[in-house]
């Protein structure tokens, strides 16, 4: 998700301010510095999932710098977004090796344009691009610990990757999962409803029982947590093919309030149901 500049993510984040909360031995969780972040101790530094905001910077290693030795020397990117993209630069120029999807470095070079918020976002420096790319999967060796990523077909972008560390069983499914909330899915950087659906499928055959699995946007949750948002996803299809199929508009579809009885459960993000409905009718037609 990339937060609107005005009364969205961005905000609430800065209000709540940034807290730690373990996962596992040496293994923490980062949360109120945009898209949630994995930190891991290891013998050497840190490596680090996701940077947060580029605000959050200065928060965030106020927080790294009390963890370990407090150099995070690897960071891995599970999308573009600069909510999770943000203190990339900073931490590049501090010697972190940057991670990330083929596409991801494509879009971060480039800059993007978000259509959904009419936001222009700018190229990023070279000090924050990706050093290290890959098109489906590998593996990050952290002292005793084996941290498998795989990239899933385009969904909420075109670059999402999910990373999995094995040993903690600890899974970051970054934008790919929410907990809570109606997910933003970017059309512009090829994302859709029907591979957010499809995904959230795999990410469930993914992790087990016992994994602790930590959304982009939420509450960190459990397996359970993943049959859920699947099934709201599946079900919101369901509801966008049959109104796309009767010719219905958005206004007509917004009129009908389809999604009445998700707003308490998943309309608790920056995106409520109506805008949940604009997104992926705008996003759907254009499919």
């Amino acid at each position: 998700m990339v937060a609107a500049s005005a009364g969205g993510l961005l905000l609430r984040a800065q209000a709540a301010g940034i807290t730690v909360t373990p996962l596992r031995e040496k293994l923490y969780l980062l949360a109120g510095a945009g898209g949630n972040i994995v930190i891991m101790e290891g013998p050497d530094g840190l490596l680090m999932v996701d940077s947060g905001l580029s605000d959050s910077t200065s928060g965030i290693l106020d927080k790294t710098d009390k963890m370990g030795n407090g150099k995070v020397v690897q960071l891995f990117n599970t999308h573009w977004h600069t909510d999770h993209t943000g203190s990339n630069v900073i931490l590049g120029e501090k010697g972190a090796k940057i991670i990330a999807q083929e596409n991801v470095k494509t879009r971060l070079a480039k800059g993007q344009y978000m259509e959904f918020f009419k936001r222009k976002v700018d190229p990023m420096d070279p000090e924050g691009l990706p050093a290290e790319t890959f098109k489906d999967k590998g593996k990050i060796k952290f002292g005793n610990e084996t941290a498998e990523y795989h990239h899933l077909p385009p969904a909420h972008t075109d670059g999402d990757s999910v990373i999995h560390f094995h040993n903690a069983n600890v899974f970051h499914g970054g934008d790919l999962l929410f907990s809570g909330m109606f997910p933003f899915i970017d059309y512009g950087s090829d994302g859709s409803l029907v591979g957010m659906a499809s995904n959230a499928e795999k990410i469930y055959k993914m992790v087990g029982d016992d994994t602790i699995v930590v959304p982009g946007h939420g509450p960190v949750g459990k397996k359970g947590d993943v049959r859920e948002f699947a099934d709201m996803l599946q079900v919101s299809l369901a509801i966008f093919q049959k109104a796309m199929k009767e010719g219905k508009t958005m206004d007509k579809m917004q009129a009908d309030k389809p999604f009445a009885a998700y707003e308490d459960k998943w309309g608790k993000g920056m995106i409520k149901s109506d805008m949940w409905i604009a997104m992926n009718y705008a996003g759907m037609k254009r499919a």
